[in-house]
């Protein structure tokens, strides 16, 4: 009998299906899923393997019983209860390892080991006394179906027990039992048929076993899938409930037949619905008699509602907006089909909505001298009076306008201007319109009158301009520019003075060194004159007497002594005068020079204080110097000479003025690390006053002003240090202490 062709097809991929997802043994060829698989039978094979070893046990015990009636109590019983008393403690822990285990590979190998185990013992009892050859190859015969077909094991353990068993059965009944040669037959018979019985068998159990698996995976897979889905089903139910209820709109769903699907809770709060009022499956219909009986919307009729719904719903009005009277609140309803032909309805308070736009109407008249919004399209959308005024239009009129027609109208009214270059042109305000966020523009009409005009893009593509009256400030702004000019020219004519001012103090600075100078020379010159107009006495007295022939030795004697006294006094008069002539020489030409060159700064120092000399002469005062021989620095010496003098005499003029003791000015100069220069400058005078201490370096601050200061010294100093020396000045002092000049500066400026 043929079978149908579709179920050779089925046979065909199952055999398909077996060949690729089983191996030649029954089992998984992917040892993870097989593993998987085991593990999941933990229990039922720990089962099985429980009362497998507990029926060998039992069957050893039983087999002692017959071992007696047998053989009787004698040498060849008491190796039997050797043997059966092993393989019962081998039982119990069998029993043990197989309760504890829980890992199925090692239950394998307790497995493998049992079956070992009692086919050893099995052995060994043959090895005491051989049985029949058709007892022993049934007992073989019952082990490999056992092995095959009971024990819950990996097949290829069974396949080795197995094996064990065939030839441990051949090996002992060639070399040890007393088997004939029909016998061997028998034995051979029996475990030729039993091996591939017991592994056909084996395999088809363990095939049958994993797809039993495999179909109920997938039948437990597809339950959860169904559960899960059913559990998703509701829960999107449940959400979708919770979320039409927590809209802040009210929703209303409508079958396509025209019945109630779903109304929400805000639908009912918004028009004031009753509890029970209206159900799901309640008709449309029912609703708006229930509205219209109600007087909700005022005098609208039923045959009203349904003229705006059918509006609604063919798409020729958007919203259609209302006053529900119950509660006061203005409602806009929206109404829209879904793909099902289903209808929905979202009703929203726009109560706040209306007031907040009366608001802005009232808010866009009093907004400054202008207030417009221009839509996408570049239309007025909202104006205000005053905005429209200027073109001589009311707000409704020019509501709708575009910005060329607004334009082209100030222009015919003569508002604006049209000359493109005329800055303050409406055509200012139309360049770069739209081509940055924010900008802000002021504008002129022919009248004379400013306007700012703010424009700012909104994100939904809006244009919002603020125009504002800005005449007075122009106005203003046109005399603080014309105030400011004034004040930069006499600022201007003020430094010209103030440098001038410097200029003339360091000219009479150098003037009163030139006359002080001339004042010191001078000594020194006329002592040298008197000893030189002395000696000349001296020499015609002496010719006189020689030619009288009247020289005496005691003339000549007295002549050489005067001659070498009025010579040293010239010579040191001339010398001290060289050192003064040379020294105002080097500080005068740097001074009005200031070049820049390399000199030895203590060297330099002592050098102003020779030419600092007349200035001290007459006081008690001194002058220390504390500086490192051999300093030299590359700057400007005039500048340096200038500071120096500038501070002593302002020393004198101010730390020194009473007289009352004499004072101590000390100069220090060190080099605080590589390539600079501290100058310390000390005196032990009065000191500075507090309040005075933060202008001293002010130009014009003196506090000496009615004794011929000019408040220029420490200016100039402090003009100097920071202006040529490239360095800072600082100041601190104390009232009756004293006062400290700090400055430092670069050791080679040119660096």
């Amino acid at each position: 009998m043929h079978q149908p062709p579709h179920s050779s097809l089925t046979s065909l991929l199952q055999s398909a299906e077996d060949a690729r997802l089983f191996a030649w043994t029954g089992e998984f060829r992917d040892r993870r899923v097989e593993q998987m698989y085991r593990q999941s039978r933990l229990d039922p094979s720990r089962r099985l393997l429980q009362a497998c070893g507990l029926a060998a046990t039992a069957a050893f015990c039983l087999l002692l019983v017959r071992d007696y009636l047998v053989h009787g109590y004698g040498q060849t019983f008491f190796f039997f209860v050797l043997v059966r008393g092993l393989g019962l403690a081998v039982g119990i822990l069998f029993q043990y390892l197989v309760q504890r285990l829980n890992d199925v590979q090692m239950l394998d190998v307790v497995a493998g080991i049992g079956m070992a185990t009692l086919t050893t013992l099995t052995f060994m009892t043959w090895m005491i006394s051989a049985p029949p050859a058709l007892s022993a190859g049934s007992l073989v015969f019952a082990y490999l179906l056992v092995f095959y077909l009971l024990v819950p094991c990996s097949a290829r353990l069974t396949l080795s027990n197995a094996i064990y068993v065939s030839l441990g059965m051949a090996g002992l009944a060639i070399f040890w039992l007393p088997f004939r040669a029909e016998s061997m037959v028998g034995l051979a018979l029996f475990a030729l048929i039993g091996n591939p019985l017991g592994f056909a068998g084996m395999r088809q159990i363990k095939l049958e076993r994993r797809r039993n698996y495999m179909a109920r995976e997938e039948a437990r897979r597809v339950t959860e899938a169904l559960s899960l889905a059913r559990q998703e089903s509701r829960r999107r139910s449940e959400y979708q409930a919770w979320a039409l209820d927590a809209l802040p709109v009210g929703v209303m769903l409508f079958h396509p037949d025209g019945t109630i699907h779903t109304i929400n809770r805000r639908a009912a709060e918004l028009l004031a619905l009753p509890p029970g009022a209206l159900n799901p499956g309640d008709s449309h219909d029912a609703l708006l008699r229930f509205l219209a009986q109600r007087r909700d919307f005022g005098d609208v009729e039923l045959s009203d509602m349904r003229y705006h719904i059918d509006r609604l719903i063919r798409g020729t009005a958007g919203t259609a907006a209302a006053r529900h009277t119950p509660t006061g609140k203005v409602l806009e309803f929206t109404i829209g089909r879904l793909p099902d032909r289903s209808v929905a309805v979202t009703i929203f308070d726009a109560t706040e909505r209306y007031a907040l736009n009366r608001r802005l109407r009232h808010a866009v008249e009093v907004a400054g001298d202008g207030f417009v919004i221009y839509d996408a399209q570049d239309r007025i959308a909202i104006c205000s009076s005053r905005f429209a005024a200027l073109y001589g239009l009311t707000s409704e009129q020019a509501i709708g306008m575009t910005f060329e027609e607004l334009v082209q109208r100030g222009y015919d009214r003569g508002v604006f201007s049209r000359d493109e270059k005329d800055q303050g042109a409406a055509a200012s305000v139309a360049l770069g319109r739209r081509r940055i966020p924010e900008r802000m523009v002021e504008v002129r009409t022919n009248a004379g009158e400013w306007f700012l005009v703010h424009e700012r893009v909104t994100p939904s593509g809006d244009l919002v301009v603020v125009r504002t009256n800005i005449t007075a400030r122009r106005r203003m702004e046109d005399e603080l520019r014309r105030a400011k000019e004034e004040a930069e020219r006499a600022l201007a004519e003020l430094r010209g003075a103030q440098a001038n001012l410097i200029l003339a103090e360091k000219m009479a600075s150098l003037g009163s060194l030139v006359a002080g100078m001339s004042h010191e020379i001078s000594t020194p010159l006329g002592i040298g004159v008197t000893a030189a107009s002395h000696l000349a006495e001296e020499i015609g007295q002496l010719t006189g007497r020689f030619r009288d022939d009247q020289l005496r030795r005691s003339d000549l004697e007295g002549f050489i002594e005067t001659a070498t006294e009025a010579t040293r006094i010239m010579q040191g008069n001339l010398a001290r005068a060289a050192r003064l002539i040379q020294a105002f020489k080097q500080v005068a030409a740097d001074q009005s020079t200031d070049d820049l060159r390399l000199f030895d700064i203590g060297e330099y120092l002592h050098e102003i204080m020779l030419s600092l000399a007349p200035a001290l002469r007459g006081t008690e005062h001194t002058v220390e110097i504390d500086c490192p021989a051999k300093l030299m620095i590359r700057n400007r010496p005039g500048a340096l000479g200038q500071i120096i003098t500038n501070l002593v005499m302002n020393t004198l003029q101010h730390a020194f003025d009473d007289g009352a003791r004499p004072g101590r000015i000390w100069i220090g100069v060190s080099q605080p690390r590589e390539g600079r220069i501290l100058v310390e400058f000390r005196d032990n005078g009065r000191g500075i006053a507090a309040a005075d201490l933060p202008r001293v370096f002010d130009p014009f601050f003196t506090t000496r002003r009615g004794t011929g200061g000019t408040g220029l010294g420490l200016h100039i100093v402090y003009n100097l240090v920071s202006q040529v020396l490239g360095g800072t000045i600082a100041v601190s002092s104390r009232e009756d202490e004293g006062t400290r000049f700090t400055i430092n500066f670069p050791q080679d400026v040119s660096a």
